[in-house]
Formats: C-alpha cells, sequence, structure tokens
C-alpha cells in the first residue's frame, strides 16, 4: 500500500514538474517582416511577356546602371500568365528575394520579360505597373521594411491600354 501510494505520488510531482507555465495560453502568430498588396491587370495581356514579377529596387532606376542584381530588394515568384488579380506578400517563401528589415524599397514595379531567358538588365525586361504613393500619385512609393511589422496596401494598377513610362535603356 505504501508502494502504490508513493508512486502515485512520484507519478504526480512528475506531472506538476513536466506541465507548462503558460497554462491555456493562445499561441502566438509568428512575427511577420516585409510587405503586401494586391496587383490588379486591366486590359487584355501582350502576347510577347515571358514572365511576370514583382520587383522592388533599393533605388529608383534613373540609367540602365540601376538596373542591376545589387539593386534588388525583392523579386517575387513568377506571376501567372492572364490573371486579372494577384495578391502578394513579400515574405513568402516562394519569392526569390525577400527584404530585410532596414531595407527601403523606392521603386516597386511590375516588370514583364520580353526574352525567353531574361537577365538582370534593362533590355529584357519591361515595366508594366509601378506603385506609386498614396499620398502624391505623380511620385513613387517608398516602403521601408521595419522587423515585425508587415507592410499592407502596396497595391499596383497594371494597365495593359496605358503602359507607364519606361526606365531609361
Amino acid at each position: 500500500m505504501k508502494s502504490k501510494t508513493f508512486l502515485y505520488l512520484f507519478y504526480f510531482v512528475i506531472l506538476f514538474l513536466s506541465s507548462c507555465d503558460h497554462g491555456i495560453s493562445p499561441r502566438l502568430k509568428p512575427e511577420r517582416t516585409g510587405f503586401s498588396g494586391t496587383v490588379i491587370f486591366k486590359g487584355a495581356w501582350p502576347s510577347d511577356v515571358y514572365q511576370t514579377r514583382i520587383v522592388g529596387f533599393r533605388d529608383t532606376i534613373r540609367s540602365s546602371l540601376d538596373f542591376t542584381i545589387l539593386n534588388i530588394a525583392f523579386l517575387s515568384d513568377t506571376i501567372p500568365y492572364g490573371i486579372s488579380l494577384y495578391e502578394y506578400e513579400s515574405d513568402n517563401p516562394k519569392h526569390i528575394f525577400k527584404p530585410g528589415a532596414g531595407d527601403v524599397l523606392r521603386y516597386i514595379v511590375v516588370a514583364q520579360a520580353i526574352v525567353p531567358n531574361p537577365s538582370p538588365i534593362r533590355e529584357h525586361w519591361r515595366v508594366a505597373g509601378i506603385y506609386f504613393s498614396p499620398i502624391d500619385s505623380t511620385k513613387y512609393g517608398t516602403v521601408e521594411i521595419v522587423k515585425g511589422t508587415l507592410v499592407k496596401n502596396i497595391d499596383i494598377i497594371v494597365d495593359f491600354n496605358n503602359p507607364p513610362n519606361q526606365p531609361p535603356r
């Protein structure tokens, strides 16, 4: 009888010591860092498109020399051809480059490859849409990446009937 009582007491102590100290508190969502938004496509897609991606540049494209891999902070996975709406989150693991805390993106575009096997050179890409400032639609929008913050509503309209001005070649 003593050994049974001791065994029950032993199991109770082990159970008590191995239980967590948080009770039934809810699980915390993982911290997210980056930006998200929606791309709206208007009009008929051009037939000469091989890839469509969202590209976030650290600096605006003032010359063809700015269109380099070193200037890219964000490069999305390929956007499916022919769709009318695409929602994205920059911290999605499918994306090629993801911005990190401290990055500032000054030129965020939807770019389309116009050659079958594009390189990161200006002549291989056409800008189809640009993220503009929500305060002043004549200026490019800027997104500062802050650790633990997911900036929302970085939306881009791609109007195939009214394409934006192209960066220098």
